[in-house]
């Protein structure tokens, strides 16, 4: 980005490049937890802005690094706007800045409402697994389908870190 080009994607062309990936998002969900598990993410107390005359809306700042393979910072600008749901709009949305932890620059500007629905997914599909890999271990399940098999999220690694990350033994 030597020529301070940012690359800047709408919330259409987010939902474009994720439709169909949601194995990916998991796996990347996974790798998130598994970095921040092994210590080397840095996530700073949100900070939230808040209207004298609007108690009930809010903007929150939610600065964030990751390291391991991933190596990005970044924040994302998240807005909750309750009364907007009698306006016709969404009561929350969110743009994501993404930094290079090279030079600090931004590197990309992401509306990040999509991202956030489908990284909770992701992570409601995660704990799912985690915890029926943890009562019903896979060799006393019945064998799953082939999409799934390929997300079978590296169970001893994945249940070691979730039980890390939730306070449990492993």
């Amino acid at each position: 980005m030597r020529d301070g080009n940012i690359a800047i994607l709408k919330g259409a062309e987010v939902r474009a490049v994720l439709t169909g990936r949601e194995l990916e998002v998991i796996q990347a969900v996974r790798v998130a937890y598994e970095t921040h598990g092994n210590g080397d993410s840095s996530l700073p107390h949100s900070t939230f802005l808040r209207f004298p005359d609007q108690p009930q809306d809010r903007i929150i700042a939610l600065p964030a690094y990751l390291g391991g393979d991933c190596r990005i910072a970044g924040i994302k600008w998240v807005s909750s706007f309750p009364e907007n749901l009698n306006l016709g709009l969404d009561r929350a949305s969110a743009v994501l800045i993404l930094n290079s932890t090279q030079t600090g620059r931004p590197e990309a500007v992401l509306e990040g409402s999509v991202i956030s629905a489908k990284r909770t997914a992701a992570s409601a599909a995660l704990a799912a697994q985690c915890l029926l890999d943890s009562f019903w271990p896979c060799s006393r399940r019945r064998k799953p389908s082939s999409s799934l098999t390929k997300t079978t999220l590296a169970q001893s690694s994945s249940r070691r870190n979730v039980r890390r990350l939730s306070g449990r033994s492993a």
